[in-house]
Order: C-alpha cells, then structure tokens, then sequence
C-alpha cells in the first residue's frame, strides 16, 4: 500500500514507469493494472523467465534486452521504481543502478525506492524472516548478514547499512529525497520490515 501511493503520488494513468528489479513481475502486473504504460527489468534472467511465463503481456527486460535498448530508453520514464533491490547489493553496483535510473528519467521524473529498513534489519528476527548476524552488529556499522524466510526455507545475503549511508548515496549520486514512508505494521511484536524512499533529481 505505501508503494502504491507513493506512485498515485507522483503519476497518473498513462504515466510511463520502468520497474528495476521485478523479480517474478508482480509488482510491474500491479503497476500495469492501475493504468500505467510498464517496462521492467531484472538482471537475474531465472527470474525474467519466469516473470515472462506469469505475465506474457508485460514488457519484460532480461539483461541483454536491457543492454541492447538502454539508448532508446534513455529520459522517457515519468516514474522508475525498484524495491527490496539497493539491500542486496556492493556499494559499486548501487552507484550503477543510480546511475541507471537517472538516464532512464525524463527531467522531472520521479524515483520510488525500497529496502530492507535499516533500524530494525539487523535484528535476529523479523515477521518474514530469521536474521543471522554478526556478532559484533550493531546499528551504525555496515555488514553483510544471512537471511532465512519462514515460509520457505530459502537462504540469501543482505547488507546493513545506517540511514545515514543511504542519505549520503543518494545525495552523492544527484538525488534528493521528497518522501519517506514505512511499510505497514502486520504484527505488533515485529516493526516495519521495509522503509520507502521517493526521490527526485537534483
């Protein structure tokens, strides 16, 4: 929900909005069924295959689609979203996709990012998932961690980072923030899993 009103926020119906990072498609399929003209892109090609096979009708970008048509892409998204994305990623490759979605913006397009929410990820546990930390964490430092979902079993890597790295990340890449949300409480013994940014071009 907060995702969703971030982009009502920011675009009308007809609005053209590139998804960097779909994963399996949901949230581009979503986007799609509000009205809004939709490309979407993952670098992981399991995942666009699979995206692809859910959702046939949506314009979905493997990594080399995504490398042959960037010049035709470039300024032409009123909107670039990309969620649960910067969390998984060395700092070098957030710089890339920042500089990604600068080139894919019209001039005043807007960004709408989220990520893993750095007050509270570094706890041992959270609603979806069971933290496995450091010893030696806390919430100024910056490390890598494993994660384990509940529902599944399945294990991957994220990174902590203070609020303050990304502030600083988005500042250092040409980006201002307009907006920023938490996602909603679905537990009362577990915070927010996930915090919002909007963001803008300076």
């Amino acid at each position: 929900p907060g995702l969703l009103s971030l982009v009502k926020k920011y675009c009308g119906p007809g609005a053209r909005v590139f998804d960097y990072g779909c994963g399996r498609g949901e949230f581009p399929n979503a986007l799609s069924n509000m009205g809004l003209a939709v490309v979407a892109y993952d670098q992981a090609d399991e995942m666009i295959a699979e995206a692809k096979r859910g959702f046939p009708k949506l314009p979905l970008l493997s990594k080399r689609e995504f490398s042959e048509q960037f010049p035709s892409l470039r300024s032409t998204f009123d909107l670039v979203t990309s969620n649960l994305v910067l969390c998984i990623l060395e700092k070098e490759d957030q710089i890339k996709i920042l500089s990604d979605i600068k080139t894919l913006l019209k001039p005043k397009g807007k960004v709408i990012m989220s990520f893993c929410h750095p007050k509270y990820d570094f706890r041992p546990e959270s609603l979806m998932t069971k933290n496995i930390i450091p010893t030696d964490a806390t919430y100024d430092s910056e490390f890598r961690y494993e994660k384990v979902i509940k529902e599944n079993g399945i294990r991957f890597h994220d990174y902590h980072r203070p609020l303050t790295y990304y502030d600083n990340l988005f500042k250092d890449n040409g980006f201002s923030v307009t907006d920023v949300l938490e996602s909603e409480i679905l537990d009362r013994d577990y915070p927010p899993d996930f915090i919002i940014f909007g963001l803008a071009v300076i």
